[in-house]
């Protein structure tokens, strides 16, 4: 990072990006930890605080390596309500922000999924910045985000947009979204990290958008959007002698929150065994994206079972999950008979 501030420094902003506190005791407690969010609430304060820790101590070290900004990457924050954020998060990042401002750097809050619930909880712990994906409704963030004069950051789509669409589809995305909510307090990003394989060419669209929205704006004025045309086919789920799990995300090796909701999702096979059957669906295939479409999902990560959307942004307790399956299982078994 020191070599990459002598190279660009003087031009270009750079970011340090810190693990979360709550991200971080969900690596080293795994699903568990949100059951013991309910359940050992002792324990729970115990490992955020240990994680908080080590967040500052990140932070330092980004900050001794010269980044101009420091965020908070913190994607599992949409699973959670905002009575538990309040209740376990709001101290240890409004120390972790205050922190950061106090030895002279910008702060930022990266959040993944649809955060939304959680907006205005994290506005109050006072970031410079807070940028989401496409889950939230940048119209709607900016209202919360810009009544607490916090600026706003994302929300190009990552795979639909960035991956497989045009480099006109990307400029036009960026145009739209300067248009509809205006360029005070926003930063224009990536929903969040960019997959492998994007075209560059999409990337300098957005940038020449960026750089020059009035001549782009012109350029695409007869320009419209392809729909993503593949043609699917869906199970069969009502003749299904088994439950079909199906686990939509960005990409569980890569996404935190998608990888949680995925590892619970394979909890099932152990206790039911052949009775469940899982799938995940990756947005970084196309067919997956227009069943995603066909099925109106909204909102990733995400599971459905039998093709009925169960959580949506919201990773279920172990004993939820499974108290629902058994529910589920014995209503098929009763139609059965």
């Amino acid at each position: 990072m020191e070599e990459m501030k002598k190279q660009v420094g003087s031009t270009t902003a750079l970011f340090g990006l810190v693990t979360g506190p709550l991200t971080l005791a969900s690596h080293l407690r795994g699903t568990r930890f949100f059951m013991d969010m309910i359940k050992n609430k002792d324990y729970s304060k115990a490992l955020i605080s240990y994680t908080t820790k080590v967040a500052k101590i990140m932070s330092g070290m980004y900050i001794d390596a010269g980044m101009d900004v420091v965020a908070i990457v913190d994607p599992v924050i949409s699973q959670i309500s905002p009575r538990m954020f309040y209740e376990l998060l709001g101290a240890s990042f409004s120390q972790l922000f205050a922190r950061i401002r106090d030895q002279g750097r910008f702060s930022s809050f990266f959040v993944c999924g649809d955060a939304t619930k959680n907006i205005q909880p994290m506005c109050n712990t006072k970031p410079g910045s807070i940028f989401v994906d496409e889950n939230v409704n940048m119209h709607a963030a900016k209202k919360i985000t810009g009544a607490s004069g916090i600026i706003l950051g994302g929300n190009i789509p990552l795979t639909s947009v960035m991956l497989y669409g045009t480099q006109q589809d990307n400029m036009k995305y960026v145009i739209d979204l300067i248009d509809e909510i205006g360029r005070k307090h926003l930063i224009i990003a990536p929903g969040c990290d960019m997959p492998y394989d994007i075209p560059p060419a999409n990337v300098v669209g957005v940038i020449q958008a960026l750089a020059e929205p009035r001549k782009v704006r012109k350029m695409l004025e007869d320009y419209r959007v392809e729909e993503m045309d593949i043609d699917v086919s869906l199970p069969d789920y009502s003749k299904l002698d088994h439950l079909l799990i199906e686990v939509f995300t960005i990409d569980s090796a890569t996404c935190p929150a998608c990888g949680y909701m995925k590892s619970t999702a394979m909890t099932a096979t152990g206790e039911f065994g052949h009775a469940v059957r899982i799938i995940e669906r990756k947005w970084t295939d196309r067919e997956n994206i227009a069943i995603a479409k066909k099925l109106g999902i909204k909102h990733l990560p995400c599971m459905l079972f039998n093709g009925r959307i169960q959580y949506s942004s919201l990773i279920p307790s172990k004993d939820e999950f499974f108290k629902d399956i058994h529910e589920f299982l014995s209503r098929m078994d009763e139609k059965g008979e």
